[in-house]
């Protein structure tokens, strides 16, 4: 039995991940728990992303080593390897903990009863991340402000050169030429590739729902829900999928917030107005919470 996404439901194990915090948050995706009863395991496979597997009930026996022949044993709902050679074997008692690299194969077989929780490790493929983040820019892409004299500021494209063809269903280079522009304008501005990563690494799971909540009574501290996330640059704060644009001492205490996770009363008072609304907005999201 495997239960994916445990911190985001069981505060307890979202503190259990809390150690693992020594890598950015961006790096970080969630804890699985794993349920066997004598014998049973997935089988032999590989993930793509490094891995800590921390014994917590019982025993359970690992074989691990580096995989050499990835083909899968076929017919099968998950990915099984059909010929995996371990080259290294563990039997993990409670508090026992393993890490694994990524590609890394390993066979987990429970010795009785057992339970391991997985802390898992966010991996994105290059293509993946150029494919979302283009996304991401396209929908940020806004046109320029007209002029003074109220012309569009931005180029529009134009063949006043195009002499009259015999071949109408070829595209011609100019438009080719006007597109590949196009798109290295957008790409150019390193702050729009910022925006649109920390957009796009603070977005909730498409299973995470946040309960409206309730107005932050005065004089306490906050701390994020556990189902937040929230990073930042140097010009911007990330939160849930939204960016916002921090400078100055609220800048530093809003990075405060995405590292510690939690503000103190004093440091709550110490920010600007606006900062304080933005908190305000946050609590009554359920991005944030009071915290005495």
């Amino acid at each position: 039995l495997l239960v994916q996404g445990l911190d985001l439901h069981w505060q307890p194990a979202h503190q259990m991940l809390q150690p693992f915090r020594f890598v950015p948050e961006t790096r970080l995706d969630d804890l699985m728990i794993s349920y066997a009863t004598d014998g049973g395991g997935v089988g032999p496979h590989i993930d793509s992303y490094d891995v800590f597997l921390l014994q917590v009930h019982g025993q359970r026996r690992w074989r691990i080593g580096p995989v050499t022949d990835r083909r899968l044993v076929p017919g099968l709902p998950v990915r099984i390897l059909a010929n995996f050679q371990p080259t290294e074997e563990y039997l993990l008692q409670p508090g026992d903990m393993l890490y694994l690299p990524p590609l890394w194969g390993h066979d987990g077989v429970a010795v009785g009863e057992c339970m391991t929780c997985s802390v898992g490790f966010r991996a994105a493929t290059a293509t993946a991340l150029a494919q979302e983040l283009l996304h991401q820019i396209a929908d940020d892409l806004e046109p320029p402000e007209p002029d003074a004299t109220g012309r569009a500021a931005e180029a529009i494209y134009r063949d006043a050169a195009q002499a009259a063809t015999d071949t109408p269903g070829r595209l011609p280079d100019s438009l080719r030429q006007f597109a590949q522009t196009a798109l290295q304008r957008a790409l150019r501005d390193p702050k729009a590739l910022d925006r649109a990563l920390g957009v796009l690494m603070t977005e909730p799971k498409p299973q995470v729902w946040f309960e409206a909540g309730t107005p932050l009574p005065a004089g306490v501290g906050v701390q994020l829900d556990r189902r937040s996330r929230m990073a930042y640059d140097d010009r911007h704060v990330f939160i849930n999928g939204e960016a916002f644009v921090a400078a100055g001492r609220d800048a530093r205490l809003m990075h405060a917030l995405a590292d510690r996770r939690h503000l103190a009363a004093a440091e709550v008072a110490r920010l600007g107005g606006e900062a304080r609304a933005l908190l305000d907005d946050w609590a009554d999201a359920g991005w944030v919470l009071a915290d005495a």
